[in-house]
């Protein structure tokens, strides 16, 4: 059991490391509304796997509440992703991507609150050091806040409140994949309800398609189809990890994701860091690494 878990942490660590790395060609291919809608949408596709192939029948108890956590866990989701991809395309994807650090001390404050945990000595060190790295990362030569990646802070903090929500409802359901599932359904139809509403249902990327050669159109939906069935696959196996009751073990595994997407974000996108950035880059890092070791 262990074993396995261990493999469907790597698994879900390397599917967002694709998806991220996706994020930019997508935003950039289909606008940022439209983006985000369609990941979200072909995320739903290993779950609905999932939930024919387990064999779940009937509905869970007390299901007015499982909606409940599904409308508001939806919300986040679909949040978090518009409010990121906002920063990825004005700021990169290694500086917008390298603010994932901020969730795993947002949900362990989470478990101090909720659950009456406590922190140990190198769990606050740690802590300290990502918020202090996380400080350098969005300020700019000037010394001054980039606003650009102040959505991506929010957006963290949204993403982290999502976690939070579906591991309280796969816990108390005893059941991962319904949770899940309905979540996903509802933050796709928040990001298409979106999309119609910004652009009444007429994007100018969409208009630009009868353009575009079809070799490259059918790039272009191969790499969106692959990161919303990627993205939709690490939160299946993520919640696998939270649900198996191994949350700490698939937390360090994953401390690898914002590292490697912005060393990914320099060589492949050829993206500008400055000084403050690399220094902020690095003691995140550190912070990160010591909090999946304490």
């Amino acid at each position: 059991m262990y074993s396995l878990i261990i493999i469907y942490s790597l698994i879900a660590v390397f599917s967002w490391i694709l998806v991220d790395t996706f994020s930019k060609a997508n935003i950039k291919n289909f606008g940022r509304e439209l983006a985000c809608a369609i990941v979200l949408i072909l995320g739903t596709i290993p779950m609905l796997i999932a939930f024919f192939m387990t064999g779940t029948t009937g509905m869970p108890n007390n299901m007015p509440m499982l909606i409940v956590y599904s409308l508001l866990g939806g919300a986040l989701l679909f949040l978090g992703y518009v409010l990121i991809y906002h920063s990825v395309s004005s700021a990169g994807i290694s500086n917008s991507y390298i603010l994932l650090e901020i969730q795993p001390p947002i949900l362990m404050a989470f478990g101090i609150l909720a659950l009456n945990e406590s922190l140990n000595t190198l769990q606050v060190v740690s802590i300290m050091l990502i918020f202090i790295g996380i400080g350098f990362v969005v300020i700019n030569k000037k010394l001054r806040i980039n606003k650009d990646l102040l959505p991506s802070v929010v957006g963290n903090i949204m993403w982290s409140l999502y976690w939070f929500i579906v591991i309280i409802a796969i816990l108390q359901y005893k059941n991962f994949v319904i949770p899940l599932l309905l979540v996903r359904m509802f933050s796709a139809i928040f990001a298409f309800a979106y999309y119609f509403a910004i652009s009444s249902g007429k994007s100018q990327h969409i208009k630009t398609i009868k353009n575009i050669k079809k070799g490259a159109f059918m790039a272009m939906v191969l790499i969106i189809f692959t990161a919303g069935v990627l993205d939709g696959l690490g939160n299946l196996l993520f919640s696998f990890v939270a649900f198996s009751n191994r949350i700490v073990i698939g937390s360090a595994i994953l401390s690898i994701e914002p590292i490697i997407i912005w060393f990914i974000g320099i060589l492949l996108y050829k993206e500008k860091v400055t000084h403050y950035q690399r220094i902020g880059f690095a003691i995140a890092t550190l912070g990160y690494l010591a909090l999946s070791l304490a």
